[in-house]
Parts: C-alpha cells; structure tokens; sequence
C-alpha cells in the first residue's frame, strides 16, 4: 500500500481537475483559458522580469506579485502562448505533488495497513476533492504549489518520529511555503520550533533559516529596488478590507469575524476545533513530538484566521485547510479504534459540504467569464486600439502588451492605490492617465466613479449575456480619456464589436457609434 494510496490519490486528483477544466471549458465554448485574470498579472511580472525590470510596464518598478517565486518560475518564453501554459503546466504538477504527499501521509500515518486499509483507500481516492486540491490548481496561481510545500511540512513532521535523521523533505517544504507564499512563515517557523523542541537547535536553525530566507530576500529586494517592504498587491488588497481603520487588536479581532463568516474560514475553524479535540481524545498525542505537532499545525490554523484572507476562488486557505486536515487524519491513530474512521469521514465531509457549491455552481463559469470580459478587453486594447490604457482589471491587459498600462485599483502603482484609497477626490485618475498618456479607460465604473476625470467621455459597455465567474461586475465602462481620442477609439471600436465571441457584445454610447 505504500505506492496505492499515493497513486490513488494522484489519480483522483488529476481526474478532478480534468473534468473540471472539460467542463469549465465546454462552456466556454471549448477555448481554454484562465478562470482569474490574476494569473496575467504574474505572467506580466515573469515577462519583465525575463527584460530585466520588475512590474508590468517596461521601465516602471512595481510589486504587482505577492509571491515570491511564482512570477520567476513563469520567465520562459515572455509574451508567447508558450508562456501562457506554463501557470497550467506548473498547477498540473503542483496538483500531483500535493495528491502524492497526501497519499504518502496516509501511509506514513498507517492507513495502508490492516483494518484501516479500507478507511485509507477511501481517503486516498477522496482526499484531494475534500481538500479543494483540484480547485487550487484550478485557479492557475502559486496555491497548488503552496498546498504541496504545506504537505511536505507535515510529511517531513510525521517521518520524524521513525526516523533519526529529519528528513530532507521538512527541510525543502520550509523553504518552499515562504518562496510562494509569505503566509507561509507561520508553519514554517513553527516547524522549526517543533525541531527545537525534539532534535536540537542545529535542525531548527537550519528550518528557521531556509523559512525565513526567500522572505527576506523578497522583502529586500522590494526595498533596494525603491518599494515598500510589502508588495502593492498585499497592500491593496489590505486596505480593502473593512477592518482598514481600527487598532492592531481591534482589526485582528475583526479579521477572524470576517474570516469565519465564510465557508472557507468557517472551515479552518472547525478543523483547529477538530485538532484541538484530538489533543485531549487522543492519548497518544500526550507524548512530545506528536502533540508538538499538533500544536504547529494548529496554531498556524489560528495564525491564518487572525492575519490571513479567505475566499476568492477558496484559493487562499487551501494550504492551511491541507495542514489541518493531515493533521487531524494522522493524529486520529492511537485513539479509540473507530477515531480514524471517523475524522476521514470528517474531514471528508466538512470539506465537500464547504466546497460543492463553487465546484458546481461557479468554477465551471469562470473560464467563459474571463475570456468574454477581461481577456476581450484587453485583446481590444493591444490588437485595436493599441494605446496607453488605463485599467481595474491588470492582468489580461498589461501582459504582452507594448503600450503603457495603468493600474487604476492600484496592484501595480502605489499612487493609484493611495489615490483610491485615501485621497478619492473627484476625477482623481485623470493626472495619473494625462502624465502617462493614457488614452482609454477600460473600468468597473461602480468601482471607481470618483476616479473618472471631468473630460472623460463615454465610449460605452462591454457586456455578457449572463454573468457567470469571479468577475468584479456584470459591465465594463470604455471611456476616451480626452474627447479628442473620441473618433479614433469608436473607428476601432467599430471594427472590434463584430469579432466578440459569443456571450459579450458592446453597447455603444448615444452619440458615440
């Protein structure tokens, strides 16, 4: 069983994600395409990158990535459709690392032997649908990476019990769940206190350091570079929050209000209640490095209700939900003989009933809302209308685009975020779009209509027939940014309008057409 249960996990695995994606796919009209235009913002990074720069726009220093390492892994190819699969080749195999390790704790948890074989099988073939792994990789950011690093963690935790040397998995995990994700930090330093605790200080400097490493790294060349220590896509995303303006304990307090208010967040708290019931159930978890165990997983847990995000595609807690539930499956052995039983059922459970409804209900629109809306909008801008263009949606339209793009919601300029955030006085995108030469704004215009400049003029909507997927709205706003880019932006928008697929047509202005 030692090769069963991780094959069986792999493949459930990879067939969630395909019958996924067919359908998602099927309903798009059979193109693929990325269910969040995100993933165009860290192929834009990866192509500036590879020119060596750092942003979206040649020549302008912006932190429009919140990971570390993704953007570098995407390099290859900049502005090419090979470029364009490498988010899908990397999630594919983030996707069969994740499902192998999860098989690979079933066994090493003892799942693979005797009567619990059964119970093994089940949450093998399962496992990776409960845990969201397929919908992870799915969205075709870091995540599914970032789930594989947290499942090495917990892998390389549990081998340490057999094993007189610490693995060298625990040790690449650590390294790993920093570089794509700085949540990370919370799990990783807390493995290397459980090293501490159990094999020394040498082990625990050495997981402390490989944690604390790509952090650093990242934060530094953030500020040699001129940016804040934080990436403007974190900051941005921060500010939104409704918790902005109170105190540090007031505004964590708040956080995990907002947070278990979602199925996503409401999860991880059962999960943490589930671990922690297990320390006082289980009399095995009375011994040092079990319950130490326990205890990281579950106060990385708590860590991410109080400063982490949930939601959004259930991509941002996918990783830690992985930790608990490992977790709460492993430590359920050495209980009552039918506690293992149960937890799979648990967590098996807990998991489809937080998740289906995204899984049948919205994941499968994704694909066809992105390709209507953003990915059409930026097609109009970088193959008709082929001038600086000002944006809330970044990633579609600044990838493989020559002309300047300017973030209106601020993931990749910190004076728009500040602007919209702090200082929304009417028209205030207008001097940011004259001093760059920006010509049309493509815009949510219920999001930002104090950012509209007093000469704006209105082309018209982009509209879907039925709006489906993660979108930020069911219309996109095109205006001219001055009215003497009026003609030339309705002659190109005359051209564009016949070549939208169909689901998405424009509506022009009166007057405009």
């Amino acid at each position: 069983m030692a090769r069963t249960l991780p094959a069986l996990s792999v493949a459930a695995a990879l067939a969630a994600f395909a019958t996924l994606m067919a359908v998602a796919m099927a309903r798009a009209g059979w193109v693929f395409e990325y269910p969040l235009d995100d993933v165009y913002i860290h192929l834009a990074m990866a192509e500036q990158i590879r020119a060596g720069g750092y942003g979206v726009n040649p020549g302008e220093i912006a932190s429009a990535a919140s990971s570390p390492l993704y953007p570098l892994l995407l390099m290859w190819f900049p502005g090419t459709e090979i470029q364009r699969m490498l988010p899908l080749l990397w999630n594919i195999a983030g996707l069969g690392l994740a499902a192998w390790l999860w098989g690979r704790i079933l066994v090493v948890s003892g799942y693979g032997d005797g009567a619990l074989r059964p119970v093994g099988l089940i949450a093998a073939a399962l496992g990776p649908v409960a845990l969201n792994m397929f919908g992870v990789a799915f969205t075709g950011m870091e995540h599914a990476l970032h789930v594989a690093a947290t499942l090495a963690i917990v892998l390389g935790l549990l081998r340490l019990e057999a094993e007189e040397r610490v693995p060298l998995i625990l040790f690449a995990g650590c390294f790993f769940t920093t570089a794509l994700r700085l949540e990370g930090l919370a799990l990783g330093l807390l493995a290397a206190l459980v090293l501490w605790r159990v094999r020394g200080f040498g082990p625990a400097a050495l997981a402390a350091t490989l944690t604390l490493l790509p952090a650093l790294a990242f934060v530094g060349t953030l500020t040699a570079l001129g940016l804040d220590p934080l990436p403007e896509s974190v900051q941005a995303k921060l500010s939104n929050e409704d918790t902005t303006d109170f105190g540090p304990v007031t505004r964590t307090i708040a956080q995990v209000q907002v947070n278990i208010g979602k199925g996503g967040g409401f999860l991880l708290l059962l999960g943490c209640g589930a671990l922690g019931l297990l320390l006082f159930a289980n009399p095995r978890l009375r011994a040092v490095l079990p319950r130490s165990v326990a205890l990281a997983l579950l106060l990385a847990g708590i860590a991410h209700l109080m400063f982490g995000q949930i939601g959004w595609m259930d991509r941002y807690e996918g990783y830690i939900w992985a930790g608990l539930a490992a977790g709460i499956v492993a430590f359920a052995i050495g209980g009552p003989r039918r506690l293992p039983a149960l937890a799979v059922i648990g967590v098996l459970g807990a998991g489809a009933t937080t998740y289906w409804q995204s899984w049948t209900e919205h994941f499968p629109w994704n694909i066809r809302g992105i390709h209507l809306q953003p990915v059409q909008s930026a097609r109009f801008a970088k193959e008709f209308a082929r001038v600086p263009v000002a944006v809330n949606d970044l990633g579609a339209a600044s990838w493989a685009n020559p002309n300047y793009v300017l973030d209106l919601w601020g993931l990749a300029s910190a004076e728009a975020r500040f602007k919209r955030i702090f200082d929304p006085t009417p028209g205030w995108a207008d001097p940011l779009a004259e001093a760059r030469g920006v010509q049309l704004a493509m815009i949510y215009e219920d999001w930002l209509e104090a950012a509209i400049g007093p000469d704006w003029v209105k082309l018209g909507e982009l509209r879907l027939d039925i709006r489906r997927g993660y979108l930020g709205g069911a219309e996109v706003a095109y205006f001219a940014t001055d009215p003497a880019h009026v003609e030339s932006l309705a002659a190109a928008l005359r051209a564009w309008a016949p070549t939208l697929p169909e689901g998405a047509f424009f509506v022009f202005e009166d007057g405009v057409e």
